[in-house]
């Protein structure tokens, strides 16, 4: 078995349909692959929706994991549990994938034996207007060591923008963080860096779907407290892979205090006055700002070291955006 389709499903019953038949129309020869979908949990009729559609493709391997509603991350991870494949591919299942594209692109990270092969994506709106998403590179098509390749192609931090080699997820113990939302902020971080051989070809393959009502895309204090925990992790990570000085480590040292910096506009956004703490208690706290930052960037992060609540008070003044009602309840992890 060549590759393992992992798709986390949950209440999306009306684009699962798109999602499968997209992933079979990929040039593969079916015996290839398989595609493992795994229910977290779904209250509408995407379960029934599945059993349709395997009723209808016998020839597809096709199989379903049923779990109680555990989120996005313990979704991924259940699936990647049952995979048998040479690689993994992580598909949400509200999104679908242009045809006859990864054919190609499993061939070359065989052939060059990838422990991550990138490729492009385009954003895709509810009424069928697509986007392309830039993605900066530099690196030639090399196949590259983790850190390198971090530092020459400009990802977004999305696991579905990848191929995984199976073994290479199992040598270094790389799982999603459980119950929280931004998980492929942490995870992608990890898995690049610890990538030896790593490469991204600029083929456009998946369509990232900009639904209105995405948890993704809505303003909640859960988002606050999922964002420093990512932070903690990374703060943790790099110090036990990177060595001070090194451009990789001010890549990190960047990503935290964006990331903390979006944790504090979230609070905001939600109508929330106060950081939860005492940030003095965080372990990357006060953020470390590298000279690689834009200038904008450099002020944003030295308002932030200097006081928190006076970052949130000049943001709240200064800002138009929309703000949310906190205390939003039954959230789900997608």
């Amino acid at each position: 078995m060549k590759l393992s389709i992992v798709v986390p499903m949950y209440n999306t019953s009306q684009w699962l349909e798109r999602c499968l038949d997209s992933l079979n129309s990929q040039g593969l020869e079916t015996s290839a692959y398989e595609i493992i979908v795994v229910n977290d949990g779904s209250t509408d009729n995407s379960e029934e929706v599945f059993a349709e559609y395997k009723k209808e493709h016998p020839e597809v391997n096709l199989s379903l994991v049923s779990q109680a509603n555990a989120g996005l991350s313990a979704a991924r991870n259940a699936g990647t549990r049952q995979a048998t494949g040479d690689y993994i591919w992580w598909v949400d299942s509200d999104d679908f994938v242009e045809e006859n594209v990864m054919a190609p692109l499993l061939e070359r990270a065989i052939a060059d034996n990838l422990d991550v092969h990138c490729f492009g994506l385009q954003l895709y709106y509810e009424h069928g207007d697509m986007e392309p998403y830039p993605i900066g590179d530099t690196s030639e098509g090399k196949v590259l060591a983790g850190p390198d390749f971090m530092l020459k192609v400009s990802m977004p931090p999305s696991a579905w923008a990848a191929l995984y080699r199976r073994q290479f997820l199992i040598d270094n113990e790389l799982e999603f963080m459980p119950n929280v939302l931004h998980e492929d902020q942490e995870f992608t971080m990890r898995a690049y860096f610890l990538a030896q051989r790593a490469a991204y070809t600029p083929t456009v393959v998946y369509n990232y779907f900009q639904r209105e009502g995405s948890i993704m895309k809505s303003n909640v204090p859960k988002k606050t407290d999922d964002l420093v925990k990512i932070c903690e992790s990374l703060w943790a990570f790099l110090n036990e892979h990177t060595e001070e000085g090194t451009p990789i480590r001010e890549f990190f040292y960047n990503r935290i205090s964006f990331l903390f910096s979006q944790a504090l506009s979230n609070l905001c956004r939600c109508g929330i006055h106060d950081f939860p703490g005492d940030p003095e208690k965080l372990p990357f706290y006060p953020l470390n700002i590298t000279n690689s930052l834009p200038k904008k960037e450099r002020y944003k992060y030295r308002l932030i070291n200097v006081s928190v609540a006076l970052y949130l008070s000049l943001y709240r003044k200064f800002s138009n955006k929309p703000v949310d009602k906190p205390g939003l309840k039954n959230l789900r992890t997608h």
